[in-house]
């Protein structure tokens, strides 16, 4: 197939589009990646089932996170009013250098790219959790969290 040349500028940037996706899905918070709420994003949420959500937590994120309000910290930070927290910066745990130096808030963007996967979102991350590849259930889990603050954030 003959194109013309005058379509070739075009082609190369939509050749380009899935790799800067691809780039962007593997960043680190510390390289100073920032993920945006998607309407993919948007869409998961707000399908996602947050029963399903709660009881991922209990079975796996509650053996090392406390999530109630009147809780305290465990081997992993306290989780209660977790959106809007700097990664980091509770204080009275003891976190490690590359969690210090994500410098992110946490939301719903940022724990969605957290929890696909830990060690690509902080590498050397002391966390002994890889993530939750299914993004359902990635969303389901964020939904959950969500309903561990004083106030819930809005929806996107």
């Amino acid at each position: 197939m003959n194109l013309p040349l005058a379509a070739l500028p075009c082609l190369a940037g939509l050749l380009a589009l899935p790799a800067a996706a691809a780039e962007a899905a593997n960043a680190a918070f510390a390289s100073g990646h920032r993920p945006a709420v998607t309407l993919e994003l948007k869409t998961r949420l707000a399908r996602a089932d947050a029963a399903a959500g709660a009881a991922f937590f209990e079975r796996k994120c509650s053996q090392c996170h406390d999530g109630e309000k009147t809780g305290g910290h465990a081997k992993g930070p306290f989780l209660w009013n977790l959106f809007g927290r700097k990664a980091g910066a509770i204080a009275g745990f003891e976190f490690s250098p590359a969690m210090l130096r994500a410098g992110v808030s946490w939301d719903y963007a940022t724990l969605d790219h957290y929890l696909a996967d830990t060690e690509r979102a902080v590498p050397g991350k002391a966390m002994n959790f890889v993530g939750i590849p299914d993004p359902a259930l990635r969303a389901a889990v964020v939904l959950h969290l969500r309903t561990l603050n004083d106030a819930a954030p809005p929806l996107p």
